[in-house]
Order: C-alpha cells, then sequence, then structure tokens
C-alpha cells in the first residue's frame, strides 16, 4: 500500500494499517453499526492517545446526517469528504477524484449501505488545522456518526513553497490523532483558483497515465490512489494475531 507523505507529498510504502470507528450511539439514528475495526487499537506514535482526546464545544462540532447523505453522483461516493470549514477545497477534490463525494459539512452515519468511510479535508492555516483538530477530537470522543470510519486527513497547501513553521508545528500534534496511512497532502495548484470546478480533470481508478506531455491528473493521481488502497484495507477482514482471541 501507499501513501502521501504529510509533508512532501511523494509517495512511499507503508504497512497495512485497519481504521475503524468509535461508535457512539445517537438517538436519531437506528440503523446497526457495520462491523468495522476499531481506530482505538492501532499502535500510537505520539506522546498523546486517543482517549485522551477532549470533545470540543458544541459550536466547533459539526452535526450528523439523520438520513443517508443527498449527492448528485451518477455511483455513490466509495469515500467522503468532510471540510472542516469553508474554502477547505472539497469541492475541487470532490470533482477531480471520482470515488469521491461531498458530504456536505455533515458527518456521513453510514444509513442505507452508503460507505462509512470519511477523511477530514482542511487547509493549511492555523483557523483550517485548528478546525480539523476539532473535528478530529469530536470522532475520537464518539461524537461524529455512530458507523463512520475515519480515514485520514487531507491538508491542501495555502501558498507555494515551504510550510510555514507554525503549520508544521501544529501538524505535529494534531497527526497523532490520524493513522499514519491516512496523512496526506496536496501542494500549492495555481492553476486550480484560475479555473472553473466544471473544467477540472477527472481522476477515475485505472485512468492511465499519458505516454507523452505533462500529466493533468499528475496533483490527485497519487492521492486518489492511496485513498482507494486505504479503503480496501478497513475493507479488509481483520484477523486476530497468532495466539490472540477475540
Amino acid at each position: 500500500m501507499t501513501s502521501v507523505d504529510a509533508n512532501t507529498g511523494k509517495t512511499f510504502a507503508t504497512p497495512r494499517a485497519s481504521a475503524g470507528a468509535a461508535p457512539a450511539e445517537r438517538r436519531s439514528e437506528t440503523a446497526r453499526p457495520a462491523a468495522v475495526p476499531s481506530l482505538l487499537q492501532m499502535p500510537r506514535s505520539g506522546n498523546l492517545s486517543f482517549a485522551a482526546a477532549v470533545a470540543p464545544p458544541l459550536d466547533r462540532r459539526l452535526p450528523v446526517w439523520e438520513s443517508p447523505v443527498r449527492h448528485n453522483q451518477r455511483r455513490a461516493p466509495a469515500v467522503w469528504l468532510l471540510g472542516a470549514h469553508g474554502g477547505a477545497g472539497v469541492s475541487t477534490l470532490a470533482r477531480m477524484l471520482a470515488p469521491a463525494g461531498d458530504c456536505g459539512r455533515r458527518w456521513p452515519a453510514g444509513l442505507a449501505g452508503e460507505s462509512p468511510y470519511v477523511v477530514i479535508v482542511a487547509r493549511e492555516t492555523i483557523e483550517g488545522l485548528s478546525r480539523a483538530h476539532d473535528l478530529l477530537r469530536q470522532f475520537h470522543c464518539g461524537l461524529a456518526g455512530r458507523n463512520t470510519v475515519l480515514l485520514g486527513l487531507i491538508t491542501s497547501a495555502h501558498q507555494g513553497g515551504r510550510q510555514p513553521k507554525p503549520i508544521r508545528r501544529y501538524l505535529e500534534v494534531i497527526w497523532d490523532l490520524v493513522p499514519e496511512s491516512g496523512r496526506w497532502r496536496v501542494e500549492w495548484q495555481g492553476d486550480w483558483p484560475l479555473t472553473e470546478i466544471k473544467d477540472l480533470p477527472t481522476w477515475t481508478p485505472g485512468d492511465a497515465r499519458p505516454a507523452k506531455g505533462a500529466d493533468p491528473l499528475a496533483s490527485v493521481r497519487s492521492l486518489g490512489e492511496s485513498l482507494l488502497d486505504t479503503i480496501r484495507s478497513a475493507a479488509a477482514p481483520q484477523h486476530p494475531a497468532k495466539g490472540e482471541t477475540r
């Protein structure tokens, strides 16, 4: 499986890792929880722990869909993009990644057979990362959709050049609440703000790279492939280690 480095955007091989939901029952949701592996079982790599997450204030949380997410795509999305704030880049990525859908700034609840997989999207500003941090805490405190499987976080560069030091420092904090296989970064794309969303190209799984010339999907191709690998890993049956019982 490949992932995208949070700082360089380059792909690299990573061990297979499980992803799952921290279930929390909501009275408004009656669907039976999906059988998914728990993120809480994942090995820690930082100083924080999922159990130490503190719920954000009510006005910093996002609501949960009480019905299947409404979308206008011909096929139901394989993964939902959840914008941490306005201008995070969800509309652009949902257009350019065929398997992805915009869940309208609400947590999907995984109802009626829809995909339970969610990726948070945030712009690399202090406000953007702060909002993403809130949503990560909301999820790990069991306040997101009861069937939701959080795959990770996509951050989008706010400007060209090197990441500012305050952004790198903040990312070091919030990455601890994100699986290592689910840390993605989209470099600054100067052409995107100058292009209408309907005119942006779309990556579809299986699309071949052009034999000659520039690849118009170079900015999202590796991201799309990594997202699908992560979904496959999360959906694969989880077998206990030798000598371990469940």
